[in-house]
């Protein structure tokens, strides 16, 4: 993934609590057009709400389900400052 493919995203967080998180496996994946980016925050009982990243221009994400703790968490990893980096 490029810093490029980043520049287009809308990583303005949809709501309060949310943060940017990346799929571990991004780079491996050959979705096209996916960025591998997730607003996702913990409900109440511990689990993660998701919600999609967007283009900018494409309004707010859009709610994506609930996923398990340690189903999100061995999937995707917290992106650090709301700036993606490529992985090393």
């Amino acid at each position: 993934m490029s810093e490029e493919q980043h520049e287009e995203l809308n990583l303005t967080p949809p709501k309060e609590g949310f943060e940017l998180y990346r799929h571990k496996n991004a780079e491996q994946m050959r979705t096209q057009g996916w960025s591998g980016l997730y607003w996702a925050r913990e409900n109440e009982p511990g689990d993660y709400e998701i919600r999609a990243v967007t283009r900018e221009g494409e309004g707010y994400s859009y709610p994506g389900g609930v996923f398990p703790k340690d189903v999100f968490e061995r999937l995707y990893e917290k992106v650090d400052d709301t700036q993606p980096q490529p992985p090393p």
